[in-house]
């Protein structure tokens, strides 16, 4: 499913802070902040239809799973391991700052 939004995202027409000639959206302002940029997506059809009918096909979320897990939880028996949780977030934070 990931993979499938990655797609549908590659498709994307992205046109950034342009106004409809071509011109930057701030064109004749002092400053930023006076003249905020404008961002335009456009999905064509073909993916807006694909991407609905791929999701459409698999739900988002394992319910299944989901119940498994709070059982296990409820039952005090899901493991938890923190240092890897800690690193996990510490990975993920250091992400963010590169």
């Amino acid at each position: 499913m990931v993979d499938a939004i990655k797609t549908t995202v590659n498709r994307l027409e992205l046109t950034k802070g342009r106004a409809s000639d071509g011109r930057p959206a701030n064109a004749g302002a002092r400053s930023l902040a006076a003249s905020p940029s404008v961002d335009d997506v456009k999905v064509s059809d073909a993916a807006s239809t694909k991407a609905q009918m791929q999701l459409a096909q698999t739900p988002p979320v394992d319910n299944e799973a989901v119940s498994r897990i709070k059982d296990a939880i409820a039952r005090g028996e899901y493991p938890i391991d923190v240092d890897r949780i800690s690193e996990a977030l510490m990975d993920a934070y250091r992400d963010m700052k590169a």
